[in-house]
Parts: C-alpha cells; structure tokens; sequence
C-alpha cells in the first residue's frame, strides 16, 4: 500500500497541501506547502490549486495522504 492509497479520517492536527506530478511511471511529490492548523484551511488551499490545473492531496502530520485530483497527473 503505498501513501497515496491511505485516507485519513482525522481532522485535527496540522496539515499541508503536497503537489504531485507523473514522471514517466511514477508519481512524484514535487512540492509541499507550509503546514497549517486545521484540514479545513488546507482543504481550502487544495481546492484552489486545483482549481489552477495542479494535481494536489492533502497530508496530515502522521504522514498520511488524502488525494484530492481525480485520475493520474
């Protein structure tokens, strides 16, 4: 299972949008963004570089990964 598979149900903690793109079969973390207090602000961060045409997920603090882009980069 790799972290891309894992969703976290959690909504407290610190977060950060992560910025992924396709390097020939892979899929790599390219950037991340600062982390912020609550899952809600960084939903808000997410949706907005999505709506830019980024591939983004969200991480939690624990490392784990919620992927917000539909389909592969």
């Amino acid at each position: 299972m790799n972290s891309f598979d894992r969703s976290t149900s959690t909504t407290t903690g610190m977060w950060r949008v992560v910025f992924y793109e396709r390097r020939g079969y892979r899929i790599h973390m390219d950037r991340t963004g600062p982390w912020l207090p609550s899952k809600s602000q960084a939903q808000h961060w997410a949706n907005w570089f999505g709506q830019l045409g980024y591939h983004v997920a969200l991480q939690d603090q624990m490392g784990g990964m919620e992927r917000l882009s539909p389909g592969l980069p």
